[in-house]
């Protein structure tokens, strides 16, 4: 029952995996290779288990938020901000599939200061520099990649993915300083 909620819960995500295997194993005090064949997870709680991994990666995701928020420098549109609200309100099958260009630019324009005066120049600009952005400001591993080829937004962290799931939405926007949900 643990592997299968594991792997039901894990986003694909190899590190969660085994990092949850490596809490699991220190759970039931196995701490060397065993000598004889012990089956472990039935007496502990493999969505606390997650839960403890993920919360782990806390600190970086804030950090991550706070920083491309930032952008390279205070602007009037405040654009990369402005990019994490579709991530932040978003549910979580738009999270896994990634975002349309047009579908971040609407969004945007129902609830940027600009409206629909905001034009799709200066978002596709903020897209195309999210990789440049995320360099400049060192993190690593990479949270976001704009597809141009397939004018997407991707989140290719997915620790980022299941941390996200796990949070207060409105508590990441306000972080930001973005306007909660409706």
């Amino acid at each position: 029952e643990f592997k299968d909620e594991l792997l039901d819960s894990c986003y694909e995500s190899v590190y969660i995996v085994q990092e949850a295997c490596h809490q699991c194993c220190i759970a039931e005090n196995i701490h060397t290779t065993q000598n004889e064949l012990k089956e472990i997870g039935n007496k502990v709680s493999c969505k606390s288990i997650i839960d403890r991994v993920v919360n782990q990666q806390g600190g970086r995701f804030n950090s991550f938020l706070t920083q491309f928020a930032e952008g390279f420098q205070d602007t009037e549109l405040e654009m990369h901000k402005w990019l994490l609200y579709p991530i932040l309100t978003a549910n979580a099958k738009s999270i896994e599939e990634g975002f349309r260009q047009s579908e971040i630019r609407h969004i945007l324009q129902e609830v940027h200061p600009r409206g629909k005066e905001l034009n799709s120049g200066n978002v596709t600009q903020s897209l195309q520099s999210a990789t440049s952005l995320q360099i400049k400001k060192d993190i690593k591993p990479m949270v976001l990649d704009y597809d141009q080829t397939n004018l997407r937004l991707n989140i290719v962290d997915k620790s980022f993915q299941i941390w996200l799931s796990r949070q207060n939405r409105n508590e990441l926007l306000e972080l930001v300083g973005l306007p909660k949900i409706p």
